[in-house]
């Protein structure tokens, strides 16, 4: 085996690795807060309809707060979707470093 294919087989099993490791940080992080999300949404909707049922809300009041928790959700995909896209670049300049470092030996930023 050449050296050169000694380097690359290398970059493939550390790039794979590091892949693997930051995805699984992503979609474990991703999918404990979109629980929470989910379920505090139904907890708060929950507490809504009763109040509303009592007549403790009025049909304004309902929606209203329906429209703010329709706000604060969609507030939250954005976050998550600028969360993911940074994780990506974040994936992208780290496979640059693994790279760098094993191809050039240049010392990788961190």
């Amino acid at each position: 085996m050449s050296v050169i294919d000694e380097v690359v087989d290398s970059i493939k099993g550390e790039s794979m690795q590091y892949v693997r490791e930051q995805l699984k940080e992503l979609l474990t992080s991703a999918s404990e807060d979109t629980n929470s999300v989910i379920k505090e949404t139904g907890q708060k909707m929950e507490e809504w309809l009763q109040a509303r049922a009592k007549g403790e809300l009025s049909d304004d009041e309902l929606k209203a707060l329906l429209y703010s928790r329709q706000q604060l959700i969609q507030q939250y995909k954005n976050t998550l979707e600028i969360q993911v896209r940074a994780r990506l670049e974040k994936i992208a300049l780290g496979l640059v470093d693994i790279v760098l470092q094993k191809v050039l030996g240049v010392p990788v930023s961190g």
